[in-house]
């Protein structure tokens, strides 16, 4: 058992309050063990007055009473055992979003989404579920079993013996048998739902590639495949479980047997003996179940702690070049240098040199750039050139190897990226939309009920979209569906602009906006975007095209194969 290891991923603040919670355990076992010597009274009483129940009636009266508040205790102290775990869980799964997002653009683009999606959500649920919580449960019932087996040893000791050494051999042998195949089926759950996840996932993404090109079914195959494997792999697992609770109850008929060959020597006879073990029975098959099964899940969730520990290791900072958001950005304390970032001549690269990894050529090499503010530039190069690259280094979002990014004389590090990015706005080919309204999609990142919805409309008007959305029946409220399907690649683009104009961005960055939409629509965005420029002088302009004519309009352009 990694125990250091499950201790390392877990925050300092919950081990505080994990000490707490191990004493609540602690605690409930005692009521548990209390709930089971409640009953001797009763059943001593019953046998010495066989038959006049009316003299038992007080007795059990007074245990009735206390297993009603016992019962009430323990339901608290597992809602409060339960509260921990589901806020640990609530925590490592922001702290994983946090750490992949922290990695900046270049890990997101390099890595895989539905596997990152898949380690934020299941695999952070199944170390709560499957390994803390197990273990929780497993320390419970190892506290009362001990309770327990301590008080029958010392009332009668050997047919205590008896019953450790029925039940020992078997939690020993069950557990050394299933320990690697849980551990193994536990992996090949989780790759199999990962990949049951990605083949519908790519299905409704690539939907027309797939129905065209006659690849549904093979689609279709693949994910049934997964779901086959899901499917093995619970049957072995409960096949196990299954097996375990057989062999419960073998031990349970040997140790009645040994009962009772042994308890006929009892100096209380063998009615009160058999009755305090069987009473004993009631809380210790339980505990030995729920010992077997809590291990079992541990088994099965073991892959989670060594998946956690590799996400949050301390990063290797040369493995990626991005530039992660700051603390600051997170908002949790202020970074230092920090306070404002004005931007009042000109943005420019000096001596940079990039490249992915140290396997890959270089993107740029002591290459330098300048833009002044309220510039027009148009950037130009062939088809892998390094277009995007530049813009992504422009905007903050890569670290160069050598050389930097500065804003007027201010060079841009992770600690004042954000004050950077505040100011930018940025126009893909594909924008992309949430699955919301109209007023979602422009006032991003902001409730409804703090969006200024004046500012909106008009924007709207300025973008010439209003005359359309006014017609909808919900107007600005109106929802979009998924990624934006229900419109049109021109309105999208507009939409776009529209975001970066409420933000009120200084920086407009268009990667290809326009190369996905018609000659026509084209034509009014490049028109649009110029009367942008013309109104406001202070707006730099920023743009990666292939036409001519969407660089038509640009006072500079700069053609990245002849400076490179």
């Amino acid at each position: 058992m990694k125990f250091r290891d499950i201790f390392s991923i877990i925050p300092e603040s919950y081990r505080k309050r994990g000490m707490l919670v191990a004493a609540s355990l602690f605690f409930r076992a005692i009521l548990d063990f209390a709930g089971v010597v409640v009953f001797i009274p009763v059943l001593a009483r019953v046998l010495e007055k066989e038959g006049d129940i009316v003299s038992v009636l007080p007795v059990a009266g007074a245990a009735l009473a206390f297993i009603l508040v016992k019962s009430m205790a323990v339901v608290w102290l597992t809602r409060y055992r339960s509260r921990f775990v589901y806020s640990l869980y609530g925590t490592l799964a922001d702290t994983l979003l946090r750490t992949f997002t922290g990695k900046g653009l270049l890990f997101i683009r390099q890595s895989n989404s539905v596997d990152l999606a898949n380690k934020v959500n299941a695999v952070t649920m199944t170390f709560i579920s499957g390994v803390i919580l197990s273990l929780l449960n497993v320390f419970s019932s190892v506290i009362l079993l001990v309770i327990i087996l301590t008080a029958l040893f010392l009332y009668e000791p050997l047919p205590t013996l008896a019953l450790v050494l029925v039940i020992g051999p078997f939690m020993f042998f069950y557990s050394y048998f299933v320990r690697n195949r849980m551990k193994s089926l536990g992996e090949r759950e989780n790759q199999a739902r990962r990949d049951q996840v990605r083949s519908v996932f790519d299905l409704f993404r690539g939907y027309p590639e797939y129905y065209i090109n006659h690849a549904l079914e093979h689609q279709m195959e693949a994910f049934h495949s997964s779901i086959d494997e899901v499917a093995d792999v619970r049957v072995r697992t409960e096949s196990y479980s299954s097996a375990s609770s057989g062999f419960m109850e073998i031990t349970v008929m040997l140790s009645i047997i040994l009962l009772m060959l042994l308890s006929v020597s009892s100096s209380w006879g063998l009615s009160m003996t058999f009755g305090i073990f069987a009473l004993s029975a009631m809380k210790i098959l339980p505990s030995v179940r729920s010992i077997v099964a809590g291990w079992q899940a541990v088994q099965t969730s073991m892959y989670s702690i060594d998946v956690l520990k590799e996400i949050l290791a301390p990063a290797d900072k040369g493995a990626l070049r991005a530039m992660p958001p700051s603390a600051e950005y997170w908002g949790r304390h202020s970074a230092p240098n920090a306070s404002g970032l004005d931007f009042t001549g000109s943005i420019s690269l000096r001596s940079v040199s990039f490249r992915y990894d140290a396997d890959s050529p270089e993107i740029f090499h002591d290459f330098s750039l300048e833009i002044r503010k309220g510039e027009y530039v148009g950037i130009k190069g062939h088809s892998g050139a390094g277009k995007t690259t530049l813009f992504n280094l422009l905007m903050g979002f890569y670290t160069p190897q050598k050389g930097g990014l500065y804003v007027d004389d201010e060079k841009i590090t992770p600690d004042n990226v954000h004050l950077w990015q505040e100011k930018l706005g940025y126009v893909p080919q594909d924008v992309f939309l949430v699955s919301g309204t109209f007023v979602d999609n422009v006032a991003f990142g902001k409730s409804p009920d703090q969006a200024d919805r004046r500012k909106i409309e008009h924007i709207f008007r300025k973008v010439g979209l209003w005359d359309w959305i006014s017609t909808l029946p919900q107007g600005i409220d109106t929802r979009l569906a998924e990624a934006g399907n229900s419109i049109s690649g021109g309105q999208k683009q507009r939409i776009g602009i529209a975001r970066a104009l409420y933000k009120g961005a200084s920086v407009l960055f268009f990667d290809e906006a326009t190369s996905s939409v018609d000659m026509k629509a084209e034509s009014e965005i490049n028109r649009f975007v110029t009367e942008l420029s013309h109104e406001d002088e202070s707006l730099t302009v920023i743009v990666i095209a292939h036409r001519q004519e969407t660089l038509a309009s640009c006072a500079r352009i700069i053609d990245i194969d002849s400076v490179r």
